[in-house]
């Protein structure tokens, strides 16, 4: 009897015991370091859209999922699963914005994915319930979640294999909000003045300008401004600034902004090339020229004109809308100089920015076809000199043997310019010659 009552009194305390656990760690006891883990999203998102798969260890390729995905709104609470050092804090391809926190004591690393935004930076000690980010959908994502991973090691700052289970892995409880949370907002209080407010553009930037989430570049890459984007500035104290783009509140250095206020048109261009002088009739002339501008331009136009100032058919305009033009792209592609007839021209390309100034960047004149040789009075052969040949073509044409006599030869045997060709023409060549034959 003793001895029943005490099997049954242990499988009370055992049972007990299993319950207390359950209690304990709602989502499964823990074989791992870790007591606890804080869920990494907020308490109200426990939806598990797609789970683990152990296959990912054995293929390594992204059809095998290395996480967990926890269905949560834009925007939302993203925090530190446990404390560590951020490893990683910024844009990751296919990942979207992540971030990978180091915890040595467990030998693991967490990682974050497809945020909207890191509110942390590498380097940067976190506890555990730290906010380091809000959920999103960026990288190859479908939707607001959050990529949540346990990975034992990194290739080239990326997760990689062995991965765990988060779900087994940890035991969660909801975050008590003990830890450190990021200001929502830009600080106010960082002694930034108000002196420094006003519309912004890029300055000295080729691709964009980087916003990031304190008044230092150690501070994590929030978001990006274009090259040539305007922008709000609300604080700033000559080195950073308080900046608002595309509904996003950052920190975004001023060495490369410039106030709208005092901004001045710099349109310029360079490697150039140009039309010049004489170029033979059905050859081909390659257009190139690299503009630049400190404002964004809006306009380019311009080609081949008569010297009356009027367009040919060889003209052409683009609307490139950046800080950088590059004539070869298009302008090169749509003006055919071996379609030109004889004649003479002007090319000229003209540029405008967004402030509406407009500058003339090239401007030359070139012929096509030869060039008229230099008017010889009485040169009727077109040879450049007198000779007896002429005397000969002028008494012909005089005697009426000449019946293909041309409008240029009758303007060259108007020896005394009098509007007529006759026999005192005829004597005048005939000196002419004698003079520049002797």
């Amino acid at each position: 009897m003793i001895t029943k009552t005490k099997r049954a009194a242990a499988v009370i305390a055992a049972l007990f015991m299993i319950l207390t656990i359950l209690m304990i760690y709602p989502f499964g006891l823990s074989a791992h370091a870790a007591a606890y883990a804080v869920w990494p999203t907020e308490p109200k998102f426990k939806n598990i859209t797609t789970y683990f798969d152990a296959a990912r260890n054995t293929n390594d390729v992204s059809g095998y999922h290395n996480g967990i995905d926890i269905e949560a709104d834009g925007g939302s609470n993203i925090y530190a699963a446990v404390g560590g050092k951020v490893v990683a804090a910024e844009w990751m391809d296919a990942y979207g914005y992540t971030v990978i926190i180091q915890h040595p004591d467990l030998g693991v690393y967490t990682f974050y994915a497809h945020a909207s935004q890191v509110l942390t930076s590498a380097g940067a000690q976190v506890k555990q319930g730290d906010v380091i980010g809000k959920v999103g959908s960026t990288g190859n994502s479908s939707g607001n979640h959050l990529h949540f991973g346990i990975c034992d090691s990194l290739q080239a700052g990326w997760p990689a294999r062995t991965y765990y289970d988060p779900m087994s892995y940890f035991a969660y409880s909801d975050n008590s909000g003990s830890g450190n949370t990021p200001a929502e907002s830009p600080k106010t209080d960082c002694g930034c003045s108000e002196e420094y407010a006003g519309e912004y553009t890029t300055k000295g930037v080729v691709t964009y300008l980087n916003m990031r989430a304190d008044h230092n570049t150690s501070s994590a890459v929030i978001g990006e401004i274009p090259a040539g984007a305007e922008f709000r500035v609300t604080r700033g104290n000559g080195e950073w600034a308080h900046v608002e783009y595309n509904g996003k509140s950052g920190f975004a250095s001023m060495a490369y902004m410039e106030k709208k206020a005092d901004l001045k048109s710099e349109i310029k261009i360079e490697n150039v090339t140009a039309p010049e002088g004489n170029l033979d009739k059905g050859k081909t002339f390659s257009i190139k020229g690299n503009i630049t501008s400190n404002l964004v331009i809006t306009k380019v136009y311009g080609g081949v004109y008569f010297r009356s100032g009027e367009a040919t058919s060889q003209c052409a305009e683009a609307a490139p809308n950046t800080i950088k033009y590059d004539l070869s792209t298009y302008f090169d592609k749509n003006i055919a100089f071996n379609a030109l007839n004889d004649g003479e021209y002007t090319y000229k390309i003209v540029a405008e920015d967004k402030s509406g100034a407009s500058v003339e960047l090239v401007k030359t004149d070139f012929t096509i076809g030869s060039s008229a040789p230099k008017e010889v009075l009485g040169d009727l052969n077109s040879d450049g000199k007198l000779n007896v040949t002429d005397i000969v073509a002028l008494q012909s044409y005089i005697l009426g043997k000449n019946k293909e006599f041309t409008k240029e030869q009758y303007l060259a045997s108007d020896m005394n310019k009098d509007g007529t060709v006759d026999i005192f023409d005829l004597t005048a060549l005939k000196k002419a010659v004698v003079k520049a034959t002797a």
